[in-house]
């Protein structure tokens, strides 16, 4: 009994601890993003048009629900028809009144009132199951945006490095220079500094060109070019 009551409290607790909160995921477009990365998460649901798409789904849903409720109605049918002899009674000299006076009649497609139910019920879920998709491109671009930022904050650093490299093999390669000038360095040690120096500067420009294109690819999500994007904590 004590071995059942621990298994049910445990699997409560694990159950609770894997509810996602989704306006964690992507933080309402009302309230200020708590860091940069979380703004460019924004920035990036906001300019989705996979995101407005499935937002749009919803309301669809929402719509189709609505009309779901009303379509037993549409399967109500009714007629009427007056009497053709009450219309003549005041011409009728023997005063016969004709019965019944009026005819009433209605047909209902019973198939279809006694599956409204069921249709309802298909309509709530088809409005849960576009949320879900609402919420899935939120794990989505959410994931994506910081991977493309963290590849474009390492692409970065990386260049800084490239640089500094550059710049010392630089330093390296004017002192060489003048020390073979000077005959204390051979020709081999100007052209192995020379060669250092250019492996470095190439290094760079790919590096360069390597942040290029992550810049690319983060504009492409966030939507807004890099110069576009104001925030006191941008890099």
């Amino acid at each position: 009994m004590r071995l059942t009551l621990l298994f049910t409290l445990f699997a409560c607790a694990i159950q609770a601890q894997q509810l996602t909160d989704f306006n964690q995921i992507i933080a309402p477009l009302d309230s200020p993003a708590v860091d940069f990365k979380e703004y460019l998460v924004q920035l990036a649901w906001i300019n989705s048009p996979e995101g407005r798409i499935a937002a749009e789904e919803v309301l669809n849903a929402k719509d189709r629900n609505s009309n779901t409720k009303k379509e037993w109605m549409r399967d109500i049918q009714a007629t009427f028809n007056l009497n053709e002899g009450n219309l003549r009674q005041q011409n009728n000299a023997s005063g016969n009144v004709f019965f019944p006076r009026y005819n009433f009649g209605a047909t209902l497609n019973v198939f279809n009132i006694l599956s409204q139910k069921d249709k309802n019920s298909i309509a709530k879920r088809d409005i849960l199951i576009a949320e879900q998709k609402v919420n899935q491109r939120k794990y989505a671009i959410r994931a994506e945006t910081l991977t493309r930022y963290a590849f474009f904050n390492m692409a970065n650093s990386v260049l800084l490095s490239r640089r500094q490299v550059e710049q010392d093999t630089k330093s390296a390669l004017v002192l060489i220079e003048q020390q073979y000038r000077s005959d204390e360095k051979s020709f081999d040690d100007f052209t192995t500094a020379s060669s250092s120096f250019y492996q470095a500067q190439e290094a760079r420009i790919r590096q360069e060109n390597e942040v290029l294109q992550a810049q690319i690819r983060l504009e492409e999500i966030i939507g807004l070019m890099w110069v576009q994007v104001v925030h006191p904590k941008k890099n």
